[in-house]
């Protein structure tokens, strides 16, 4: 098991030194969240500090190592998987109860998680967002490597790093964790291969 702690003791000091003014990185940018997006899980997303979202007005090569977003869950995400990046979600304000299923686990797994506590996603684990709280719950996706989410002319996602699963957790169970339509691990890293060059093209 990864140990959170240690974890965030690393890349917490970094992601605040991002988000400050940073006359090395960014001509003394403040990285402010805003602009936000629907996404396919049907939470709202602000890609604030994300130069691999095609949303994203940030130069391409700012960053490569991870991404930081903001996010606002109203009620429950869909269930979905990270096959390739790590995430850390961090809570603001909120209270969200977190349901996971790592490869490792026999059955899915709940934790409630506060304002100022994280939870992290390992790659290859489901995982479902449920707002348990009165009001919308506000957290940051700090994501390694950098999230890409690419979409066309037409509003389209052409590639997201995130894949909805379809149905519920039972209907996952029924079919052995193995939902349909979900690809293998070397073809989803080709894709996102394939996206990572087109958005690299499009915004340099």
């Amino acid at each position: 098991m990864v140990n959170i702690q240690s974890y965030l003791l690393h890349v917490l000091p970094l992601c605040a030194h991002l988000i400050a003014p940073a006359t090395s990185i960014a001509n003394e940018q403040v990285f402010a969240i805003r602009d936000w997006i629907e996404v396919p899980d049907g939470t709202s997303v602000s890609p604030f500090f994300n130069p691999k979202d095609c949303t994203s007005n940030l130069p391409w090569d700012l960053l490569d190592d991870l991404s930081i977003a903001a996010g606002e869950i109203q009620a429950e995400s869909t269930i979905q998987i990270l096959p390739i990046v790590t995430q850390i979600i961090f809570v603001l304000s909120g209270k969200l109860e977190v349901v996971t299923k790592g490869p490792e686990d026999e059955a899915p797994k709940s934790v409630l998680v506060n304002a100022h506590e994280a939870v992290l996603n390992k790659p290859g684990s489901f995982f479902q967002l449920c707002n348990r709280g009165q009001e919308p719950c506000r957290v940051l996706y700090i994501v390694s490597p950098a999230y890409l989410f690419e979409m066309d002319e037409e509003g389209s996602v052409v590639y997201d790093d995130a894949v909805i699963v379809k149905g519920g957790w039972d209907e996952l169970e029924q079919n052995h964790w193995q939902p349909f339509g979900l690809d293998s691990v070397e073809a989803k890293r080709t894709a996102r291969e394939a996206s990572y060059r087109r958005l690299a093209l499009k915004k340099t």
